[in-house]
């Protein structure tokens, strides 16, 4: 029998988690431009068009998943050895994503208060918005457009068996 059953799944859940190649968020900026991302691949549309700097974001991000795939499989290596592990990584990367629309939010509005832009976009976190945005004589009518995928669910969910874990192996030392 395992001794802190918790802890060894919430390893494993997140090892399966980070080597899936799915994408945990889309945001659409009326059409304009597509932002499609998880911690570990990156995808940006300008006006339908896939954009070459995806590939270089993307490099990058593969690399983390691949250090964070060493880091767990070598966490489970060592829990099952019988060493206490406290790995926080999944549920820092899914929390983290919740704060990426405030961030958003506060470029957009940045950058069109810095440029003269008149918009009436508020805060966004999950779900559609029609903005109306005017610039001299032009009027622009988008639709924000912001959703998790259902991996990125999955990945909430798994991430807060952490609590579990922790509860199950606190009075321990690592």
């Amino acid at each position: 029998m395992i001794k802190y059953p918790f802890t060894l799944i919430y390893l494993i859940s997140s090892l399966i988690i980070i080597v899936l190649p799915f994408y945990w968020w889309t945001y659409n900026f009326g059409g304009l431009v597509v932002i499609e991302t998880s911690p570990f691949q990156m995808s940006i549309y300008f006006l339908g068009t896939f954009l070459k700097i995806s590939y270089v974001i993307s490099a990058a991000l593969e690399a983390f998943r691949i250090f964070l795939i060493i880091v767990i499989s070598r966490d489970i290596y060592l829990f099952l050895k019988g060493k206490i592990i406290r790995n926080r990584i999944l549920l820092m990367l899914t929390i983290s994503y919740l704060v990426y629309p405030i961030i958003i939010y506060i470029v957009i509005t940045y950058l069109m208060s810095s440029h003269g832009i008149y918009s009436n976009y508020s805060f966004l976190e999950i779900g559609k918005e029609l903005v109306s945005v005017k610039y001299e004589n032009a009027n622009l009518l988008l639709t924000f457009t912001f959703y998790p995928q259902i991996i990125y669910w999955i990945a909430l969910a798994i991430s807060f068996l952490f609590i579990p874990s922790y509860l199950e192996t606190r009075k321990l030392k690592k």
